[in-house]
């Protein structure tokens, strides 16, 4: 029991330090022997606790990811009025500054390709965000908040591909006010759901703060 407690212990502190240098540096910038000089050990002992790099690499990347579906969820939770709590879920959705974490899950994207096994864990992520704003948008509808045009699912899956459109743009050189973008997206949510959202300044995020 207590050498499987160590274990665990080792390969947190190996992905805290992968996540560590993958903040500095990104995702490309990241080797094994960066990981292993933060963390204070060998190579030898990085792949003694994982079977090889990608596997350090993908733990990492799928913890980020979790932390941000969670924080993403805890803020749908903290509003029982759905117009507030689409509003809030826009606000997240749409940081005005794209955080290290934020941007790694991005960066895992071109992965995709040579690394199949991230599919499922990308997949994961988007079906659980469309979740949670099917799930606001229905405690709407019946509540008679929200009169849809179209499709629950269509309109829900818009918005998380409205959402992760804009967040790329600062990652390919648009350097553009977030707050615009999260106007763009309240437009086309109360436009598909015929309501008024409450005014998305009162509930923004400063800098860094919990979407990403």
């Amino acid at each position: 029991m207590a050498q499987q407690k160590t274990r665990i212990q080792r390969r947190e502190a190996l992905i805290s330090a992968t996540r560590k240098v993958a903040r500095e540096s990104g995702l490309a910038g990241t080797s094994v022997r960066a990981v292993a000089a933060e963390a204070a050990v060998s190579v030898g002992s990085v792949l003694y606790y994982f079977p090889n790099f990608d596997e350090l690499m993908f733990a990492t990347v799928e913890g980020v990811m979790e932390e941000f579906y969670e924080r993403r969820r805890a803020i749908s939770d903290a509003h029982t009025d759905p117009r507030a709590r689409l509003a809030a879920l826009i606000v997240a959705g749409v940081p005005d500054e794209i955080s290290s974490d934020l941007r790694m899950a991005y960066e895992s994207i071109p992965l995709l390709r040579q690394q199949p096994q991230y599919k499922p864990l990308h997949r994961s992520v988007v079906e659980r965000q469309v979740m949670l704003y099917r799930s606001a948008i229905e405690i709407g509808v019946a509540l008679g908040d929200f009169h849809p045009t179209t499709g629950i699912d269509v309109i829900a899956r818009n918005i998380v591909a409205l959402e992760d459109a804009y967040d790329m743009y600062p990652l390919i050189g648009f350097d553009l006010p977030a707050a615009g973008y999260r106007r763009n997206i309240a437009s086309y949510v109360q436009t598909a759901l015929a309501c008024e959202l409450p005014p998305l300044e009162a509930l923004e995020q400063p800098a860094g703060g919990a979407a990403g």
